[in-house]
Parts: C-alpha cells; structure tokens; sequence
C-alpha cells in the first residue's frame, strides 16, 4: 500500500489500483487511519482525504486533490461511522452526503455504476434507513460493520482482470471529430472525455483489445488497462511510410496483430480485425472501421466509440449481442 500525499501523481498511477477513502472527517472517529492500515499488504494506492493541520492549507487545493482522485479511483469505499463528537455551526458527514449522492447518480444507460462504489454505514447512523432504500435502485449494497466493508473493498482490489473492446478513438484528430459528428466542441474536448470515459469501466489489470485507428500515442499513458492493438488501416499506412513506426507500436502496447482469434468467457472463439470485410464468417465477429454506421452485422458487431458512446464496450456486453444477433434479431435488423 503506498499512501497518496498532496503532490503530483505519481508516473505509475495507471499501473496499480486506487482506492479512494470517502467519508466524515469533521467529527468522525480517524477510520481511514484504520482503513490504510488494513489495506497495507496490498500493492495499491490509498487516497486518504484526512490532511494533518498545516499552516499553508489552501481549501481549493485539497478540493481539487480530492476531486482527481476520486476520479482516478477503481474503487471507492464509504464507511458512514455514527458521530464520534458534535461540530459546532456543522452538519455531521454534511460533505459525505453530497459525494455519495453526486456518485450513485453516475449511472450508464443500463442504470449500472460507473464506478465501483462499497458503502457501509454503521447501526445508529442519522438518516441510514433512507439511504439504504435509495441504494435499493443501484447495484449497490450496504454493509452495516467497518469489517464487512473493508472485506468488499479487498475483494474488490483483488477480483481478476475484465476484457473490453474498442476502436477508432483516433486521439488528436480533427478529421474524426468533424466527418463523424463527434459531440465535443474541441478535439481536446473529444481526447479527455474518452480517457475519462475509459477510466470509469477500465481497471489497471483489465484487457482492453483495440481494433485499430488509435491516433496519438502519447494517450495510450493516460489509459487504464493493458492495452492490445489490432492494427487499423491508419496505422498500416503510417507503417507503409515509415517502417520503424512499428516498433513505436510495439513498444506502445502489450501486443500488435493484423488480426487476432481469441477465446471468450463462453467457450467460443471470437475472431478481431479492424474493417468488416476482414472478417471470418466462420466465428462471431468484433471490429471497426465503420464508425458506428451499422452496429450489428449477421456475423458481428462493430466495438468503435462512435457507436458506444464512445466507451469500450465489455466481454458481457459483446456476449448479450451475439446472442442477441443469433437467437433474437431477424431480417428487419439487416434488411
């Protein structure tokens, strides 16, 4: 466990799990001194928001430390403690409140959480009762003991790695964010949102297969996950010009193929390339190339952002449209 200071974040961020520890501090026991010496034989990062008193504390600082490491975090554990002691002219776990709300609102469009929250609130704590029934409508639980929610939290830092499925991010382009009516009114724009979209579902020790049309380079250290690339028509272009461009690829990501044939979670081969007509219509199909404009082919579907709301798109998702495309969807989808 390395314990996150008030400085610059460290080079290996992406690298290693973040746990953000979020709860009362004014008037509540110091459980996240507890809790970073619970978490100390794990190899992660421990965001403690509990700053020793300074004479050069700045408040916009320390909101601006918090807010990045909240965002940054792969998990973030509420414990809700009862009140140790009274705060004068304050509204006990006032701040606390705000966060949990703030993140349980953030939901995908299948009312899944964006981020992996673990809440616990102890027996006697003001207003659990309400809490605990609009929990009711997330996926998640709350546990009622500091230990029962230190062993989710562990459990959660521990679980194996996903895979996901991307393309066509085309990082730094102009071109993509125009001929595609990317919905951002900058390239910078477009650049951030999709790490910052990456970042929410994509752990440190993830898969994430990339099908090609990456872009700039210099984002693939922003980027959670390891990250394996199929080659797109782009960078086959720029390999054409400029043959040492693929040891920058290499040296980039943890693997580089024309195309690839792997096994899914359900026992069945899944065949990667980054244009359709690449494809191999023997085995169910994930590619690019097309930006979205038909989502699911008979034989496949199409993982780019533009089609994804430029997220990746998990190993469950992809498994719901190929059974979705063989058992459900009928010649008025492909017509």
């Amino acid at each position: 466990m390395i314990l996150l200071k008030s400085d610059m974040p460290p080079a290996d961020l992406k690298d290693k799990k973040l746990v953000f520890l979020a709860g009362p501090i004014m008037g509540a026991e110091k459980w996240q001194i507890r809790a970073a010496a619970d978490l100390a034989d794990l190899d992660v990062y421990v965001a403690d928001p509990r700053q020793e008193k300074r004479d050069d504390f700045d408040y916009d600082t320390q909101v601006n430390w918090e807010s990045y490491y909240l965002a940054r975090a792969d998990v973030i554990m509420f414990w809700l403690p009862v009140a140790a002691k009274e705060v004068s002219g304050r509204s006990y776990a006032q701040t606390t409140r705000f966060e949990l709300g703030e993140w349980l609102g953030r939901t995908d469009f299948n009312r899944r959480l964006r981020k992996t929250v673990v809440i616990g609130i102890e027996d006697g704590f003001a207003g659990k009762s309400y809490i605990c029934k609009r929990c009711e409508k997330t996926a998640c639980s709350v546990f009622d003991t500091y230990e029962q929610t230190l062993a989710e939290v562990r459990r959660r830092l521990t679980m194996s790695g996903r895979v996901f499925f991307t393309a066509d991010t085309h990082f730094g382009s102009a071109r993509a964010l125009t001929l595609s009516r990317r919905p951002f009114a900058s390239v910078e724009e477009m650049n951030w949102a999709m790490v910052a979209n990456w970042n929410r579902l994509v752990e440190p020790q993830d898969t994430v297969w990339h099908l090609g049309d990456f872009g700039d380079l210099t984002f693939a250290a922003h980027l959670n996950g390891q990250i394996r690339l199929v080659l797109g028509n782009y960078e086959v272009d720029e390999i054409k010009r400029n043959p040492a461009y693929r040891k920058e690829l290499e040296r980039t990501f943890a693997s580089v193929d024309f195309s690839r044939v792997i096994q899914t979670s359900d026992a069945a081969t899944l065949h990667l390339s980054h244009k359709p007509s690449a494809c191999d219509r023997d085995m169910f199909n994930a590619f690019g190339h097309i930006h979205g404009r038909q989502k699911c082919k008979p034989f496949g579907i199409d993982v780019g952002v533009d089609g994804n709301h430029f997220t990746p798109m998990s190993e469950e998702d992809l498994l719901f449209f190929k059974c979705a495309i063989a058992g459900a969807y009928d010649e008025e989808v492909f017509c």
